[in-house]
């Protein structure tokens, strides 16, 4: 499975990148908003796991973007934030919010997630 990672914590991606890449997952990161929609551009996702507090245009920015662009407008988005994720912004006009997680969690939580989504891409 294709995915996009996009969180602030440099660490935290390379770690996740790194767990994720071993069991399989081809895995691509982005620091802010900005390289995350270049991410999507070079190379749309299966899925893709947004920080509600991405700089550059946070997690609702990006999925406003994806919203307009029809082949990223139903990549499933996973949303991570520090502080609890209100129910609200799964109904944010955007891609389909699959899961909401809240910091700090296990990166197996993050891969049952993904093994969700798969019935969802077909991978």
């Amino acid at each position: 499975m294709r995915v996009l990672i996009a969180d602030k914590d440099e660490a935290w991606l390379e770690i996740a990148q790194c767990y994720l890449e071993h069991y399989g997952h081809e895995v691509k990161t982005a620091r802010n908003g900005l390289e995350a929609v270049a991410g999507l551009r070079r190379s749309p996702p299966n899925v893709v796991v947004l920080e509600r507090e991405l700089l550059w245009g946070g997690s609702d920015g990006v999925r406003a973007l994806m919203r307009k662009v029809p082949r990223w407008s139903e990549i499933p988005v996973i949303l991570t934030s520090s502080d609890a994720i209100p129910d609200h912004c799964a109904f944010v006009a955007g891609p389909p919010v699959v899961a909401r997680i809240q910091k700090p969690f296990h990166l197996q939580d993050l891969l049952m997630h993904f093994h969700a989504c798969s019935s969802l891409v077909g991978n």
